[in-house]
Protein backbone atom coordinates (compact mmCIF):
# COMPACT_ATOMS: atom_id res chain seq x y z
CA UNK A 1 0.00 0.00 0.00
CA UNK A 2 2.89 2.36 0.91
CA UNK A 3 4.44 1.64 -2.51
CA UNK A 4 1.47 2.73 -4.24
CA UNK A 5 0.61 5.25 -2.45
CA UNK A 6 4.45 6.46 -3.24
CA UNK A 7 4.08 5.82 -7.16
CA UNK A 8 0.89 8.17 -6.96
CA UNK A 9 2.90 11.29 -5.17
CA UNK A 10 5.85 10.43 -7.59
CA UNK A 11 3.15 10.43 -11.18
CA UNK A 12 0.74 12.79 -9.74
CA UNK A 13 -2.21 11.75 -9.62
CA UNK A 14 -3.50 12.33 -13.23
CA UNK A 15 -0.46 10.16 -14.97
CA UNK A 16 -1.23 7.51 -11.82
CA UNK A 17 -4.38 6.74 -13.25
CA UNK A 18 -3.42 6.78 -16.89
CA UNK A 19 -0.99 4.54 -16.22
CA UNK A 20 -2.96 1.76 -14.64
CA UNK A 21 -6.82 2.44 -16.07
CA UNK A 22 -8.26 3.47 -13.42
CA UNK A 23 -10.87 6.34 -12.57
CA UNK A 24 -11.01 9.03 -10.09
CA UNK A 25 -12.38 7.86 -6.72
CA UNK A 26 -14.45 10.83 -5.45
CA UNK A 27 -17.00 8.50 -2.64
CA UNK A 28 -14.19 7.13 -0.45
CA UNK A 29 -11.33 9.02 -0.75
CA UNK A 30 -8.46 7.21 1.49
CA UNK A 31 -6.43 9.53 3.60
CA UNK A 32 -2.61 8.89 4.56
CA UNK A 33 -0.61 11.74 5.90
CA UNK A 34 -2.63 14.51 5.47
CA UNK A 35 -3.50 13.53 1.76
CA UNK A 36 -6.32 12.12 0.00
CA UNK A 37 -6.01 9.41 -2.67
CA UNK A 38 -8.14 7.36 -4.83
CA UNK A 39 -8.94 3.87 -2.81
CA UNK A 40 -9.69 1.77 -5.74
CA UNK A 41 -6.54 2.78 -7.00
CA UNK A 42 -4.42 2.40 -4.72
CA UNK A 43 -5.46 -0.77 -3.34
CA UNK A 44 -5.42 -2.18 -7.31
CA UNK A 45 -2.16 -1.03 -7.25
CA UNK A 46 -0.50 -2.69 -4.32
CA UNK A 47 -2.05 -5.80 -5.29
CA UNK A 48 0.07 -5.89 -8.26
CA UNK A 49 2.73 -4.80 -5.86
CA UNK A 50 2.40 -8.05 -4.13
CA UNK A 51 1.44 -10.57 -6.33
CA UNK A 52 3.18 -8.85 -9.61
CA UNK A 53 0.06 -8.06 -11.91
CA UNK A 54 -1.80 -5.08 -10.83
CA UNK A 55 -5.85 -5.26 -10.40
CA UNK A 56 -7.22 -4.22 -13.78
CA UNK A 57 -10.30 -1.32 -12.83
CA UNK A 58 -12.93 -3.68 -13.96
CA UNK A 59 -11.84 -7.09 -12.02
CA UNK A 60 -13.03 -5.78 -8.86
CA UNK A 61 -16.16 -3.23 -7.20
CA UNK A 62 -15.10 -0.97 -4.54
CA UNK A 63 -17.34 0.80 -1.69
CA UNK A 64 -18.44 -0.21 1.55
CA UNK A 65 -18.10 -3.60 0.80
CA UNK A 66 -14.94 -4.30 -0.52
CA UNK A 67 -12.71 -1.66 -0.53
CA UNK A 68 -13.43 0.26 2.16
CA UNK A 69 -13.33 -2.39 4.74
CA UNK A 70 -10.25 -3.90 3.53
CA UNK A 71 -7.93 -0.10 3.65
CA UNK A 72 -9.52 -0.05 7.69
CA UNK A 73 -8.49 -3.62 8.51
CA UNK A 74 -5.12 -1.91 7.26
CA UNK A 75 -4.78 0.89 9.25
CA UNK A 76 -5.86 3.27 5.96
CA UNK A 77 -8.67 5.41 7.08
CA UNK A 78 -10.88 6.16 4.19
CA UNK A 79 -13.50 9.33 4.62
CA UNK A 80 -16.61 9.17 3.03
CA UNK A 81 -17.56 12.06 0.73
CA UNK A 82 -20.72 13.47 2.44
CA UNK A 83 -23.85 13.98 -0.05
CA UNK A 84 -23.24 17.32 -1.68
CA UNK A 85 -26.85 18.50 -1.02
CA UNK A 86 -25.91 18.40 2.79
CA UNK A 87 -22.06 19.25 2.12
CA UNK A 88 -23.05 22.67 -0.07
CA UNK A 89 -24.27 25.52 1.69
CA UNK A 90 -27.40 27.19 -0.04
CA UNK A 91 -26.73 31.07 -0.95
CA UNK A 92 -22.59 30.39 -0.87
CA UNK A 93 -20.76 30.76 -4.04
CA UNK A 94 -18.69 28.00 -5.34
CA UNK A 95 -16.76 27.55 -8.33
CA UNK A 96 -17.58 25.16 -11.54
CA UNK A 97 -14.10 23.74 -11.58
CA UNK A 98 -14.43 22.97 -7.86
CA UNK A 99 -17.43 21.29 -8.13
CA UNK A 100 -16.29 18.93 -10.56
CA UNK A 101 -13.34 18.19 -8.40
CA UNK A 102 -15.48 17.11 -5.76
CA UNK A 103 -17.80 15.51 -7.08
CA UNK A 104 -17.61 14.99 -10.79
CA UNK A 105 -20.13 16.09 -13.59
CA UNK A 106 -19.89 17.32 -17.42
CA UNK A 107 -18.02 20.79 -17.54
CA UNK A 108 -19.79 22.38 -20.42
CA UNK A 109 -22.86 21.26 -19.48
CA UNK A 110 -25.83 22.80 -17.95
CA UNK A 111 -26.91 19.44 -16.12
CA UNK A 112 -24.43 17.72 -14.00
CA UNK A 113 -25.22 13.81 -13.25
CA UNK A 114 -22.27 12.88 -11.03
CA UNK A 115 -22.14 9.67 -11.29
CA UNK A 116 -21.03 8.34 -7.48
CA UNK A 117 -23.52 10.70 -6.07
CA UNK A 118 -27.34 10.48 -5.97
CA UNK A 119 -27.66 14.12 -7.40
CA UNK A 120 -28.43 16.16 -10.55
CA UNK A 121 -26.66 19.48 -10.60
CA UNK A 122 -28.73 22.55 -12.68
CA UNK A 123 -27.07 25.39 -13.57
CA UNK A 124 -29.04 28.77 -14.46
CA UNK A 125 -28.07 32.21 -15.17
CA UNK A 126 -28.24 35.27 -17.81
CA UNK A 127 -25.84 33.85 -20.20
CA UNK A 128 -28.87 31.66 -21.67
CA UNK A 129 -31.05 34.02 -22.56
CA UNK A 130 -29.55 34.46 -26.10
CA UNK A 131 -30.70 30.71 -26.67
CA UNK A 132 -33.60 30.93 -25.41
CA UNK A 133 -33.16 30.23 -21.82
CA UNK A 134 -35.38 32.65 -19.65
CA UNK A 135 -35.29 31.01 -16.50
CA UNK A 136 -36.17 32.57 -12.79
CA UNK A 137 -38.87 32.55 -10.06
CA UNK A 138 -42.54 32.42 -11.23
CA UNK A 139 -44.34 32.99 -7.74
CA UNK A 140 -43.38 29.59 -5.58
CA UNK A 141 -42.07 28.16 -8.75
CA UNK A 142 -38.40 28.17 -10.39
CA UNK A 143 -39.25 27.73 -14.24
CA UNK A 144 -35.84 26.05 -15.51
CA UNK A 145 -35.54 25.56 -19.09
CA UNK A 146 -33.79 22.41 -20.26
CA UNK A 147 -30.53 21.38 -22.14
CA UNK A 148 -30.29 21.61 -25.97
CA UNK A 149 -29.02 24.45 -27.98
CA UNK A 150 -30.40 23.41 -31.54
CA UNK A 151 -32.96 21.85 -32.71
CA UNK A 152 -36.20 20.49 -30.51
CA UNK A 153 -35.85 19.71 -27.03
CA UNK A 154 -36.53 15.71 -26.08
CA UNK A 155 -36.30 14.07 -23.16
CA UNK A 156 -32.71 12.36 -23.34
CA UNK A 157 -29.31 12.89 -20.86
CA UNK A 158 -30.01 16.01 -18.67
CA UNK A 159 -33.53 16.48 -19.65
CA UNK A 160 -34.61 12.88 -18.59
CA UNK A 161 -32.41 12.99 -15.73
CA UNK A 162 -34.78 15.93 -13.91
CA UNK A 163 -38.04 14.22 -15.05
CA UNK A 164 -37.00 11.02 -14.02
CA UNK A 165 -35.07 12.45 -10.46
CA UNK A 166 -37.99 10.39 -8.27
CA UNK A 167 -37.85 6.97 -10.07
CA UNK A 168 -34.32 7.15 -9.65
CA UNK A 169 -33.73 8.69 -5.99
CA UNK A 170 -32.30 11.96 -6.80
CA UNK A 171 -32.34 15.32 -5.98
CA UNK A 172 -32.04 18.29 -8.02
CA UNK A 173 -29.69 20.91 -6.70
CA UNK A 174 -30.08 24.30 -8.21
CA UNK A 175 -26.85 26.65 -8.63
CA UNK A 176 -27.33 30.30 -10.26
CA UNK A 177 -24.52 31.25 -12.31
CA UNK A 178 -23.56 35.24 -11.18
CA UNK A 179 -21.09 36.01 -14.26
CA UNK A 180 -17.75 35.03 -15.75
CA UNK A 181 -15.34 34.78 -13.27
CA UNK A 182 -17.49 35.09 -10.04
CA UNK A 183 -18.70 31.62 -9.46
CA UNK A 184 -21.97 29.52 -8.85
CA UNK A 185 -24.59 30.08 -6.24
CA UNK A 186 -26.02 27.52 -4.66
CA UNK A 187 -29.42 28.14 -4.54
CA UNK A 188 -30.99 24.41 -2.49
CA UNK A 189 -32.83 21.15 -2.73
CA UNK A 190 -35.30 21.46 -5.32
CA UNK A 191 -38.08 18.89 -6.76
CA UNK A 192 -39.67 18.66 -10.24
CA UNK A 193 -43.43 19.39 -10.44
CA UNK A 194 -44.28 19.24 -13.69
CA UNK A 195 -42.91 20.32 -17.31
CA UNK A 196 -44.22 21.77 -19.83
CA UNK A 197 -43.02 21.41 -23.61
CA UNK A 198 -43.62 25.65 -25.35
CA UNK A 199 -42.53 27.01 -28.60
CA UNK A 200 -39.34 28.53 -28.72
CA UNK A 201 -36.07 29.23 -30.98
CA UNK A 202 -32.62 28.04 -30.97
CA UNK A 203 -29.04 29.33 -31.19
CA UNK A 204 -29.57 29.83 -34.97
CA UNK A 205 -32.90 31.05 -34.33
CA UNK A 206 -35.21 28.64 -35.67
CA UNK A 207 -38.21 27.62 -34.26
CA UNK A 208 -38.21 24.95 -31.87
CA UNK A 209 -40.01 22.97 -29.06
CA UNK A 210 -38.57 23.40 -25.53
CA UNK A 211 -38.79 22.31 -22.54
CA UNK A 212 -39.25 24.31 -19.52
CA UNK A 213 -39.44 21.97 -15.59
CA UNK A 214 -41.38 23.60 -12.76
CA UNK A 215 -39.15 23.20 -9.85
CA UNK A 216 -40.04 23.90 -6.14
CA UNK A 217 -37.63 24.49 -3.17
CA UNK A 218 -37.77 21.68 -0.66
CA UNK A 219 -36.28 20.95 2.55
CA UNK A 220 -34.61 18.19 4.20
CA UNK A 221 -33.97 16.92 8.09
CA UNK A 222 -30.35 16.86 6.80
CA UNK A 223 -29.49 20.09 6.01
CA UNK A 224 -30.97 23.34 7.05
CA UNK A 225 -32.87 24.98 3.76
CA UNK A 226 -34.89 27.72 3.28
CA UNK A 227 -38.20 26.85 1.65
CA UNK A 228 -42.33 27.81 1.47
CA UNK A 229 -43.98 26.45 4.28
CA UNK A 230 -46.04 23.29 2.97
CA UNK A 231 -49.27 22.81 3.14
CA UNK A 232 -50.01 20.75 6.15
CA UNK A 233 -52.39 17.38 6.11
CA UNK A 234 -55.81 17.61 6.91
CA UNK A 235 -56.25 15.41 10.19
CA UNK A 236 -60.16 15.87 10.13
CA UNK A 237 -60.59 15.02 6.72
CA UNK A 238 -57.77 12.33 6.58
CA UNK A 239 -60.15 10.65 9.67
CA UNK A 240 -63.17 10.85 8.13
CA UNK A 241 -61.21 8.70 5.12
CA UNK A 242 -60.76 4.89 4.92
CA UNK A 243 -56.99 4.06 4.90
CA UNK A 244 -57.81 1.92 1.35
CA UNK A 245 -59.43 5.72 0.42
CA UNK A 246 -56.51 7.57 1.35
CA UNK A 247 -53.96 5.10 -0.27
CA UNK A 248 -55.46 4.83 -3.43
CA UNK A 249 -55.38 9.28 -3.28
CA UNK A 250 -51.53 8.63 -2.50
CA UNK A 251 -50.49 6.28 -5.25
CA UNK A 252 -52.39 8.02 -7.91
CA UNK A 253 -50.85 11.21 -6.76
CA UNK A 254 -47.23 9.50 -7.21
CA UNK A 255 -47.85 8.87 -10.82
CA UNK A 256 -45.08 10.39 -13.46
CA UNK A 257 -45.09 14.26 -13.29
CA UNK A 258 -47.20 15.69 -16.16
CA UNK A 259 -48.01 18.81 -17.09
CA UNK A 260 -50.20 20.97 -14.93
CA UNK A 261 -53.79 21.88 -15.45
CA UNK A 262 -53.70 24.88 -16.53
CA UNK A 263 -50.71 27.78 -16.65
CA UNK A 264 -49.57 28.84 -13.12
CA UNK A 265 -51.10 25.21 -11.43
CA UNK A 266 -48.08 23.89 -11.14
CA UNK A 267 -47.19 24.80 -7.77
CA UNK A 268 -51.21 23.99 -6.21
CA UNK A 269 -50.99 20.89 -8.12
CA UNK A 270 -47.65 19.82 -6.41
CA UNK A 271 -48.68 20.86 -2.86
CA UNK A 272 -51.90 19.14 -3.48
CA UNK A 273 -50.49 15.92 -4.34
CA UNK A 274 -47.88 15.94 -1.86
CA UNK A 275 -50.22 16.57 0.45
CA UNK A 276 -52.00 13.42 -0.47
CA UNK A 277 -48.94 11.19 -0.28
CA UNK A 278 -48.03 12.78 3.31
CA UNK A 279 -51.89 12.29 4.44
CA UNK A 280 -52.24 8.41 3.53
CA UNK A 281 -48.42 8.02 5.09
CA UNK A 282 -49.12 9.58 8.64
CA UNK A 283 -52.62 7.63 8.87
CA UNK A 284 -50.54 4.71 7.44
CA UNK A 285 -48.13 4.64 10.87
CA UNK A 286 -51.41 4.97 13.26
CA UNK A 287 -49.16 6.93 15.41
CA UNK A 288 -46.54 4.72 15.56
CA UNK A 289 -43.10 5.66 14.77
CA UNK A 290 -42.37 3.24 11.39
CA UNK A 291 -38.84 3.07 11.89
CA UNK A 292 -38.34 2.44 15.98
CA UNK A 293 -42.14 1.63 16.51
CA UNK A 294 -42.53 3.91 19.40
CA UNK A 295 -45.54 6.49 19.99
CA UNK A 296 -44.92 9.78 18.58
CA UNK A 297 -43.31 12.07 21.28
CA UNK A 298 -46.16 14.84 21.05
CA UNK A 299 -49.73 15.24 20.09
CA UNK A 300 -49.97 18.92 17.14
CA UNK A 301 -52.36 21.15 17.94
CA UNK A 302 -55.19 19.46 15.70
CA UNK A 303 -54.69 16.61 17.75
CA UNK A 304 -52.60 14.26 15.63
CA UNK A 305 -49.11 12.19 16.35
CA UNK A 306 -46.31 14.25 15.67
CA UNK A 307 -44.25 11.85 13.00
CA UNK A 308 -42.13 13.61 10.25
CA UNK A 309 -42.41 12.34 6.70
CA UNK A 310 -38.94 11.00 5.28
CA UNK A 311 -38.10 9.78 1.75
CA UNK A 312 -35.68 6.73 2.15
CA UNK A 313 -34.31 7.25 -1.19
CA UNK A 314 -33.76 10.66 -1.60
CA UNK A 315 -32.18 13.44 1.11
CA UNK A 316 -35.71 15.77 0.32
CA UNK A 317 -38.32 15.33 3.05
CA UNK A 318 -40.88 16.85 1.33
CA UNK A 319 -42.81 16.43 -1.79
CA UNK A 320 -43.71 13.63 -4.42
CA UNK A 321 -42.33 10.03 -3.81
CA UNK A 322 -43.96 6.70 -3.30
CA UNK A 323 -45.87 5.49 -0.76
CA UNK A 324 -43.46 2.52 -0.57
CA UNK A 325 -40.77 5.07 -0.35
CA UNK A 326 -41.80 7.65 2.52
CA UNK A 327 -41.90 6.77 5.96
CA UNK A 328 -43.70 8.73 8.84
CA UNK A 329 -41.38 8.55 11.66
CA UNK A 330 -40.17 10.09 14.53
CA UNK A 331 -37.37 13.50 14.94
CA UNK A 332 -35.37 11.14 17.08
CA UNK A 333 -34.96 8.33 14.29
CA UNK A 334 -34.94 11.18 11.28
CA UNK A 335 -32.12 12.46 12.70
CA UNK A 336 -30.73 9.35 13.33
CA UNK A 337 -31.03 8.26 9.68
CA UNK A 338 -29.32 11.81 8.48
CA UNK A 339 -26.85 11.97 11.09
CA UNK A 340 -26.18 8.86 12.87
CA UNK A 341 -23.39 6.35 12.33
CA UNK A 342 -25.52 3.96 11.60
CA UNK A 343 -27.87 5.94 9.68
CA UNK A 344 -27.50 4.14 6.22
CA UNK A 345 -28.82 0.46 8.13
CA UNK A 346 -31.25 2.61 9.73
CA UNK A 347 -32.75 3.55 7.00
CA UNK A 348 -32.38 0.57 4.55
CA UNK A 349 -34.06 -1.10 7.45
CA UNK A 350 -36.85 1.47 7.18
CA UNK A 351 -37.01 1.04 3.50
CA UNK A 352 -37.96 -2.89 4.15
CA UNK A 353 -40.64 -2.31 6.62
CA UNK A 354 -42.21 -0.29 4.27
CA UNK A 355 -42.35 -2.16 1.14
CA UNK A 356 -43.99 -4.88 3.88
CA UNK A 357 -46.21 -3.02 4.52
CA UNK A 358 -47.52 -1.57 1.47
CA UNK A 359 -47.05 -5.39 0.37
CA UNK A 360 -49.78 -6.57 2.85
CA UNK A 361 -52.15 -3.25 2.65
CA UNK A 362 -52.32 -4.18 -0.81
CA UNK A 363 -54.86 -6.93 -0.39
CA UNK A 364 -56.95 -5.27 2.02
CA UNK A 365 -60.11 -3.76 1.27
CA UNK A 366 -62.64 -2.65 3.52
Amino acid sequence: MRDAIAECDRLTRDVFLRKYGYKVSRLYPLLFNGRSYDSKAIVGVAFGKQHGTPLKYSEFSSGMATVVPLLERLGFPVLETPNPAVALTPGRTYTRKDLLARYGGQLQSGIWTPKEFPVVFLFSGEGGKPFGYNDGWNDQIFEYTGEGQKGHMTFRAGNKAIRDHRKTGKDLLLFIDLGKGKGVRFEGIFECASYRELDGLDKDRHKRKIIVFDLVLVSTAAAEVKHVEPVEPDFEGAQAKSIDALRDAAYAAATSIAAPPRVGDASRTWYERSRQVRSYVLARAQGLCEACGEKAPFLKRDGSPYLEPHHTTRLADEGLDHPNSVGAICPTCHRRIHSGRDGKAWNLRLQLQLKEKEAQRGGITN
